[in-house]
């Protein structure tokens, strides 16, 4: 038998997702907006979470992507801006081993060398490959 969707941390009491999705959404509500004059940027939703389900009390073992969602736009009530301050988490930077050079390097290939351009006398215009300026005539 699997556990609650969501339980108090205290004493392990379940407690129903309407009501652990309001509790979470009033706690959000006021995380977010405290977001808003601290970093104008806004609160990955990794953290923003994490800080809910801690003030609250209420956790979950469900997925964030499962249950956030919903609870930022309850917590919004219409508001885009408010939403818009729970923003992705940021990517991780994928760092790659330094190649090694090979001991003998191969010679670089040799560039290809355009042909000059030919530019009229006359009116100074790129001359087309035929030779004949096509504005002098």
């Amino acid at each position: 038998m699997s556990g609650p969707a969501a339980y108090r941390l205290g004493d392990g009491a379940p407690v129903t997702m309407q009501a652990a999705r309001a509790i979470w959404a009033s706690v959000a509500r006021e995380l977010l907006e405290q977001s808003a004059h601290r970093t104008p940027a806004g609160v990955p939703r990794s953290e923003l979470a994490k800080s809910v389900q801690q003030q609250s009390g209420v956790y979950t073992r469900m997925p964030v992507d499962d249950w956030l969602t919903g609870v930022v736009s309850d917590a919004a009530a219409g508001d885009l801006q408010l939403v818009s301050l729970c923003r992705p988490d940021p990517q991780p930077v994928r760092r790659t081993a330094p190649t090694r050079s090979p001991r003998n390097p191969a010679q670089p290939a040799a560039r290809k060398r355009e042909a000059p351009v030919t530019i009229c006398p006359t009116c100074f215009m790129q001359l087309p490959a035929s030779g004949r300026c096509d504005t002098c005539g």
